[in-house]
């Protein structure tokens, strides 16, 4: 896969889950844990849209780059910094499971990460072995 798409599909879907943290950050929350004590409040919220945000970022660096970034190795740079990005927000999702913060781990997110990220070293380990 080219680095221009990989970081193009990587952008989308980013934007997509962080439109959705900060444009209904309730039904996120909701969406993600059910209906337990707090779901509703203010501070919640808050913190889902500042999460929302980070990946918001993620997102606009990943188009961004993907159509004003030519060259493979600097491709290659964004994809791997983009997969070590994403590797770092999988374990804080996993995390609190571990820590006994919660008693299930979300399932989007540890669908949806992994797959990101497999995206990511994919195309940038394949820009390497092209001959």
């Amino acid at each position: 896969m080219e680095h221009t798409l990989a970081m193009q599909i990587v952008g989308s879907v980013a934007l997509l889950i962080g439109l959705r943290m900060n444009i209904d950050p309730v039904g996120f929350n909701k969406d993600i844990f059910g209906e337990v004590e707090g779901i509703e409040s203010g501070e919640s919220s808050a913190m889902r849209m500042a999460i929302g945000g980070g990946l918001l970022a993620l997102a606009m660096v990943n188009i961004y780059c993907s159509f004003n970034i030519e060259d493979a190795v600097a491709g290659k740079a964004i994809l791997t910094g983009t997969a070590m990005g994403l590797a770092a927000f999988f374990v804080t999702v996993a995390a609190p499971k571990f820590r006994g913060y919660t008693d299930s781990i979300p399932t989007l997110p540890m669908i949806v990460l992994p797959t990101m990220l497999a995206n990511c070293l994919y195309s940038a380990l394949a820009e390497s072995y092209r001959p």
